[in-house]
Parts: C-alpha cells; sequence; structure tokens
C-alpha cells in the first residue's frame, strides 16, 4: 500500500516563539485588508513559516480554532505562490469569523500578490 503524502503543518513551518512574533512586528511589513492584517519579514531559513493570531474579539473558541484551521489550509495551499524565505504573520480581524473560506482565500491570495511584486 503506498503511503499518503503528509499534508500536514509541520513545526518548522510555524512560528512559535513570542520573541519571533515581536520582531515580526516590529520590522516587519504591514499589509492591512478586510478580514485580516498580515505581517511579513524576511527570514534567514529555507522555507516560510506562519504564525496566526486570534483574539476573542473575533468569535467564541469554535471560531477562533476554524479561523486558524483555516488559515493554515491556505498557506499550505498557497506555498508554491508564496515569495521564498518569508515570516507571515497573520492576526484576524473582528469580522474575520464571518467570513467564509473562500473569501480568505481570495483575500490572502490577492495579499501575497502584492508582495510578490
Amino acid at each position: 500500500m503506498a503511503s499518503k503524502a503528509s499534508e500536514g503543518f509541520p513545526r518548522q513551518h510555524r512560528i512559535l516563539r513570542p520573541a519571533d512574533y515581536r520582531a515580526i512586528y516590529e520590522t516587519g511589513l504591514k499589509i492591512h485588508s478586510k478580514g485580516f492584517v498580515l505581517f511579513v519579514r524576511n527570514n534567514d531559513l529555507d522555507h516560510d513559516r506562519l504564525g496566526i493570531t486570534v483574539s476573542r474579539k473575533v468569535g467564541g473558541a469554535v471560531v477562533r480554532n476554524r479561523i486558524k484551521r483555516w488559515f493554515r489550509e491556505i498557506f499550505r495551499r498557497h506555498s508554491a505562490d508564496l515569495p521564498n524565505h518569508f515570516d507571515f504573520v497573520v492576526n484576524a480581524k473582528r469580522g474575520c469569523g464571518e467570513s467564509t473560506f473562500s473569501d480568505l482565500r481570495a483575500e490572502f491570495g490577492s495579499v501575497v500578490r502584492r508582495i510578490s511584486r
């Protein structure tokens, strides 16, 4: 039986340390979108990393976890389109909880196209 390719979100592609978040917030490029704010900063690694913050203002635990799952999936699907060697931090805005997956995916794609230019 052939093994299925992993579609997970490995630890090396996550931003985990608070110091990394602070550095991205302080020195990164800040791009506003309708549903989220994206912070982007160059890193010295051979891959992109993603960090996600969703406050309680967005919604309850179910909504916040759904938004985080959606952004991880969007990041995974757009990994080929992303510029290499960058850290991305997504801060969900208050109205993000009412958005659909396809809306967020389209928004993220348009923001990434702006970065790529």
